[in-house]
């Protein structure tokens, strides 16, 4: 497999601004981040969450996400929280295209390195994991990860890449 995200990571910043009206997003609102597959590329497109449950969707729909507008004035770098980065793996869950196997697989390495998931084994080219619970909790059910051949610079480029997007200081 070629490099899975060439280059810089492609995810930008929150526009300000909703895709499908055009009216920008309120400091404090809940918008959609949703990743655009543009050939080899992603694109990243917002939506005020009004203008993503009454339907609209991009076409090439890669992924998304649930995220808080942190306003204009804020120059904080877009990232995802803990919690954004799960639920994006377990959207992923279905993934078909190639680029969306890799992506869910680079994710799973780092959810297991951030220790919100529990890697418990791998065989025939599929990595087990299940999410970490608590001492007093039953465990999560394991989940499947179809691992995915990329060089180790491949490899660790892209995860350094997906650090820039889920730094080590976010939090649940």
């Amino acid at each position: 497999m070629s490099q899975v995200f060439p280059g810089s990571y492609p995810i930008s910043h929150c526009s300000g601004v909703c895709a499908a009206t055009a009216r920008q997003l309120a400091a404090g609102e809940k918008y959609v981040a949703a990743l655009i597959s543009q050939g080899d590329e992603l694109e990243r497109r917002d939506y005020s969450l009004e203008a993503w449950t009454t339907g609209s969707r991009p076409v090439g729909l890669f992924a998304s996400w649930v995220s808080m507008y942190r306003g204009s004035n804020v120059a904080a770098k877009a990232t995802l929280s803990d919690d954004e980065a799960a639920d994006l793996f377990e959207q992923l869950a279905e993934a078909q295209a190639p680029t969306q196997q890799a992506f869910r697989y680079i994710l799973a390495l780092f959810l297991v390195r951030r220790k919100l998931f529990v890697y418990d084994s791998a065989a025939s080219g599929v990595m087990k994991i299940r999410r970490r619970t608590r001492a007093n909790e039953p465990h999560a059910p394991i989940v499947e990860v179809a691992e995915v051949s990329m060089s180790d610079e491949s490899l660790t480029a892209a995860i350094e890449q997906l650090k820039e997007l889920i730094p080590d200081g976010a939090s649940a």
